[in-house]
């Protein structure tokens, strides 16, 4: 019986958690209610408040969800691949193709970006998203490096520099799509950066 609570619990957090990602990502952070968020789980306002203390709890959870599903999808992408090389790419791939897989993902990101300097739970949750980010490209560039693959390159820099030049372009891509050819940029950039790591 409690296993059932358990797993009712997480259905409902997992769906209202959803729901505000949705919510968020058409009307911003500042314009949407709870009632917003009830109407597209399709359930009551009294459920939203009974699964999250307030809607700061609901948001970090949808930040902590969206860090998850990243995680997730670069874990299957990558499960089976050894080459140093390779997963560097697809590290790249992963988040430059975020933008047609998952288009509200940075819309959300973008907005919760703005409540950092007004909400520490907000900006601890974003540090643990960019560090996630972070480690996983440390990771790869480490394993790169131990196979003789890779130059011996400051890792945490490298790693920090990949991540500012892959989601600087796709922000620039989000606000301006005409600026420039996406799909050519997000090439000669993954060519650039293979090209400073290679021996």
């Amino acid at each position: 019986m409690k296993r059932k609570n358990v797993n009712v619990i997480e259905l409902r957090r997992n769906q209202l958690t959803r729901a505000a990602y949705k919510v968020v990502s058409r009307k911003g952070y500042y314009n949407f209610t709870v009632r917003d968020i009830a109407k597209e789980a399709g359930l009551s306002t009294g459920l939203v408040h009974y699964y999250f203390k307030n809607k700061d709890d609901l948001l970090v959870s949808v930040l902590r969800v969206m860090n998850e599903n990243l995680s997730s999808y670069l874990a299957k992408a990558l499960e089976k691949i050894d080459d140093p090389e390779e997963k560097i790419i697809i590290f790249m791939d992963e988040a430059f193709h975020l933008v047609e897989r998952e288009k509200e993902y940075f819309h959300v990101l973008i907005d919760f970006w703005t409540q950092i300097n007004h909400n520490e739970r907000m900006r601890k949750a974003n540090i643990k998203l960019y560090q996630s980010y972070r480690a996983e490209c440390a990771k790869i560039i480490q394993e790169g490096i131990d196979k003789n693959v890779f130059k011996d390159v400051d890792v945490q820099y490298t790693a920090t520099m990949i991540v500012a030049f892959v989601q600087g372009l796709i922000i620039q891509y989000i606000i301006d799509n005409e600026a420039f050819d996406y799909t050519e940029y997000t090439k000669k950039i993954k060519l650039q950066i293979v090209d400073n790591l290679m021996k």
